[in-house]
């Protein structure tokens, strides 16, 4: 690779590295800005749906403008739009202001993502493009794990709207090199008329179900707005397929869904999406809400994960070009079935050695899975459509990652409110049979319990209770029974901790099982991802004779 092209990619890279950086960069700086602009959670957590909403929508419909306009000026332009909503985000003077320019740099990166990857195969030969892919791969997700590590050392040494100046200096780059080095490419076959309808309707079904999956953890699954946005959405993906097969120049060439490893590699990616969710969001939140780290030190643990995926990335990138991409993928996604089950079995006193051998290992599994599965969508695929192939292929990663957080933080949900409500109970149970304390301090406990949502009872407020009350009585205790009377209630106040340990450790084990099965469901679910693997690819013996035969019927 000489020194353009070697250029060229690096402008690719990093316009792709910081676009999917910032799907997780602001996560931790959450309650910062809810401290900054006054507001309250649900309104902040808007700075980060919103972005991913947007992103998500446009990738196909951006990808397709993309191949008609001209997929230099797309990548230019979606840089240009990236660089100055950043510079606005900086500025923001309210928490409207801030979500309304995050999903604008949303769609900004829409027109980013998907074009980085054909026009990187479009510089190198036919045996090189799985490496290119696998390296591809392998940034992006380096970009999405380091994303909270980032954001996290950004926010603590300066403030929150240092995230979103480092997209700036970054942006800058990219778009110099780009505008030198990057040569315009097209696709040639496409009409001159556009499908607006098509990319409209398209967008609008995605909307509705992407932002159904997001609000799903708010509402709930029989919640009478989110079956409205599913039923919706499933209406509008109808009448696209409908309107697509009439028209003479579709937006998505409906004869694209027939290729069989298009088709299943789309499906391996939209699973490998909802892994990820596993071995990210889920992990997080074992690390931070029941093993007592900070976000920053989960953010730093889970960074594992993208360290060793972008080892198997790159390495699995290059042999599917050899090997063919079924047994890699499928590899891939076999072991991360395996090591999310393990999951299953961490608890809240498991050494953090283990969680992160257990990271590292489902990296890998990531790693062997997203560049093969890529390489196997588009093998089959006419180079001019490359582009929005690779739109498709980045919308069903994303929307399996959106499924993979409704689904699975729905489930960890019910777990928890079910292990939390047994819980309870059989902590009042262990205060009522306790010998130690007499009536009135079994009484205060157990009101204590039945009104606190965190794991157990104040301890502090119950000794501050049992001291006020043993003043009382020494008030009016005679000087010869005072020492009893202290005696008593110093075994009270030990028992009181001696208790509050046993119930906060019952509820670390009933939260821990909530865990485990959450981590065991998507275990299940996972399995179709192996499946899909499996008919993702050809091999190479049938590829070569596939194109031989093409030679021949055009010689």
């Amino acid at each position: 690779m000489n020194f353009q092209k070697l250029i060229m990619l690096s402008a690719l890279l990093l316009g792709t590295f910081i676009s999917v950086m910032d799907t997780t960069i602001v996560n931790i700086a959450l309650p910062k800005m809810l401290d900054y602009f006054s507001s309250n959670l649900s309104q902040v957590a808007w700075v980060a749906t919103g972005y991913t909403l947007a992103f998500a929508v446009l990738l196909v419909g951006a990808s397709k403008l993309a191949d008609h306009f001209g997929r230099k000026k797309a990548f230019m332009f979606g840089l240009a739009l990236f660089i100055l909503t950043s510079v606005i985000a900086c500025l923001s003077t309210s928490i409207e202001m801030l979500v309304t320019i995050r999903v604008i740099q949303g769609l900004s990166a829409a027109f980013i993502v998907p074009v980085t990857m054909p026009i990187a195969l479009a510089i190198v030969p036919p045996n090189k493009k799985g490496m290119i892919i696998g390296i591809w791969g392998a940034f992006s997700g380096l970009a999405a794990t380091l994303g909270p590590v980032l954001g996290g050392l950004l926010t603590e040494n300066f403030n929150w709207q240092a995230i979103f100046f480092i997209n700036i200096p970054l942006g800058l780059i990219s778009l110099f090199l780009a505008a030198f080095f990057i040569t315009e490419s097209y696709d040639e076959t496409v009409s001159k008329k556009i499908d607006y309808m098509g990319i409209l309707i398209l967008s609008g079904a995605l909307f509705c179900l992407t932002f159904g999956f997001a609000k799903v953890s708010d509402l709930g699954w029989s919640s009478q707005l989110i079956i409205s946005l599913f039923v919706i959405s499933v209406l509008l993906f109808c009448l696209f397929f409908f309107i697509e097969s009439k028209i003479k120049n579709p937006m998505i060439p409906l004869s694209m869904l027939k290729i069989r490893t298009f088709s299943f590699s789309s499906f391996t990616l939209f699973m490998q999406g909802l892994g990820l969710t596993s071995g990210t969001l889920i992990i997080t939140l074992l690390l931070t809400n029941l093993m007592g780290k900070t976000e920053l030190e989960a953010g730093l643990i889970v960074s594992t994960l993208a360290l060793s995926s972008m080892f198997t990335s790159v390495l699995s990138g290059k042999l599917s070009d050899k090997l063919g991409g079924i047994w890699l993928s499928g590899l891939g996604m076999l072991g991360l079935t395996i090591t999310t089950y393990l999951y299953g079995y961490i608890r809240y006193d498991s050494s953090i050695t283990s969680v992160i051998i257990l990271l590292c290992l489902i990296g890998l599994a990531l790693g062997l899975v997203i560049g093969p599965a890529m390489s196997s969508g588009i093998r089959l695929i006419p180079p001019e459509k490359v582009g929005i192939a690779s739109g498709i292929l980045n919308m069903m990663r994303t929307v399996g990652q959106a499924l993979g957080i409704a689904i699975l933080t729905s489930v960890l949900t019910m777990n928890i409110n079910d292990h939390t409500a047994t819980a309870k109970k059989e902590a009042i149970k262990i205060v009522e049979s306790n010998q130690v304390f007499d009536k009135n301090a079994k009484n205060e406990i157990i009101t204590h319990l039945k009104h606190s949502d965190s794991k157990g009872f104040d301890r502090s407020k119950s000794i501050a209770e049992l001291n006020k009350k043993e003043e009382e009585i020494l008030s009016i205790t005679p000087d010869p029974y005072k020492e009893k009377v202290q005696k008593s209630f110093n075994i009270q106040k030990k028992e009181v901790m001696a208790i509050q340990k046993k119930i906060s450790n019952l509820y670390n084990e009933k939260i821990s099982d909530s865990f485990n099965n959450t981590f065991k469901v998507g275990s299940v679910i996972l399995i179709l991802g192996i499946i899909f693997a499996l008919f993702s690819d050809i091999s190479p013996k049938r590829l070569k004779q596939q194109q031989k035969n093409q030679v021949d019927i055009t010689s």
